[in-house]
């Protein structure tokens, strides 16, 4: 009996080892002590009265894909790619000149100066008609001899205005404006077998009064003036004039045509610093004498310049014609007169005509006579 009562004690002790019991934590100053917190680990807690059982603490501070809640799903907006287009630009179509020079060749004017006598030479020169009123630029080399319409008599210098191809007589014309400063600098000219020059204020203005037949004036075809102070070297030009280097006297009268043609702005000059007053332009078949104030055109249909001068050469394919440039007359007009030229056309062109045949032009009708005169008395003398 002793003996099974021993054996059940030792089967109790041994049960007692073998046995999980968590221990209990006791109460410090009747706080809970509790675990350390993981950063970064959400642990729940609650408020008891007495000790607590410390639940375990997960070690891991990465959740499960599955213990992350789903966010809500984004709204969704319909989205349109806009996919840039790439549009070519398509290349500038080359220039029709052949339509400009039709245009032009309507504007373009000759202008023929005869005298009474062996006294003057007659003159055969060109001009473009630049507004709808019927003024002409020209060059004052030409022009000048508007001012000698009473040399020795009363209308000893007859001049006309002529058109088409042959050159046939349509208009009279009153001179509007001369430079001074180019009579003042070329007084002598008239008596000069072959003239030279550099083209510096040579230009001139006339208008158109009344027609050769006694009809009614219209609006005249014309072509603008361009005042831009930017020309590049290579852009393609068209020239159009009334050349009458290899032609007579009665053929120039009788049989002159209208001449054109297509050349390249080949170098620049200036009177001044850094303005480009003068343009060269190649060779043609325009490079003779009587293109002087022809129209050199640009691809917009607008005057670019007037022929001035031309270099020596056997053919005029040797030549370079030599034209001032718009921009340089206008800027030599202003500082003469004040205004610019855009202002002289948009204002009373008959008006501004008359002040100076009255006030400026019989002073320099005077400047070229008695040169002209005092010339004369020395040739007589010798």
């Amino acid at each position: 009996m002793i003996q099974r009562i021993l054996l059940f004690i030792i089967i109790i002790l041994t049960s007692v080892v073998f046995l999980e019991i968590d221990p209990i934590k006791e109460p410090v100053d009747g706080v809970v002590q509790k675990e350390p917190e993981e950063i970064g680990v959400a642990t729940s807690t609650s408020s008891i009265s007495g000790p607590t059982e410390s639940k375990p603490v997960a070690k891991s501070t990465k959740k499960s894909v599955s213990q992350l809640k789903p966010a809500a799903p984004a709204p969704t907006a319909s989205i349109q790619l806009q996919i840039p287009t790439i549009t070519e630009v398509p290349a500038e179509p080359p220039t029709d000149f052949e339509t400009i020079n039709k245009q032009v060749q309507k504007a373009v004017v000759n202008i023929l100066c005869t005298t009474g006598g062996n006294t003057l030479s007659p003159v055969s020169g060109t001009g473009i008609i630049v507004s709808s009123e019927g003024v002409i630029l020209t060059n004052a080399h030409v022009a000048e001899y508007f001012l000698l319409r009473d040399f020795h008599q009363k209308d000893f210098v007859q001049c006309i205005i002529r058109t088409d191809s042959p050159a046939y007589p349509r208009y009279y014309a009153e001179l509007v404006y001369i430079s001074p400063t180019w009579i003042e600098n070329n007084k002598t000219i008239l008596k000069e077998a072959n003239p030279t020059g550099t083209g510096e204020n040579d230009f001139a203005f006339l208008r158109i009064t009344s027609a050769v037949d006694g009809s009614p004036l219209s609006k005249f075809d014309y072509v603008p003036l361009n005042l831009r102070e930017i020309i590049d070297k290579g852009d393609n030009v068209v020239l159009v004039s009334y050349p009458a280097g290899f032609l007579g006297g009665i053929t120039i009268q009788q049989n002159l045509n209208i001449v054109s043609a297509i050349t390249t702005v080949q170098d620049f000059f200036t009177f001044n610093l850094n303005t480009i007053d003068i343009i060269s332009v190649g060779g043609t078949v325009v490079s003779q004498k009587g293109a002087s104030g022809g129209a050199v055109v640009d691809k917009y249909s607008s005057v670019l310049g007037i022929i001035t001068t031309s270099s020596d050469g056997a053919t005029t394919a040797d030549r370079r014609l030599h034209a001032i440039t718009s921009a340089y007359i206008d800027r030599a007009f202003q500082s003469e007169t004040g205004i610019s030229l855009t202002q002289l056309l948009s204002k009373d062109v008959s008006g501004f005509a008359k002040k100076f045949q009255n006030s400026i032009a019989p002073v320099l009708t005077k400047i070229i006579t008695v040169i002209f005169y005092f010339a004369t008395y020395v040739m007589i003398m010798l």
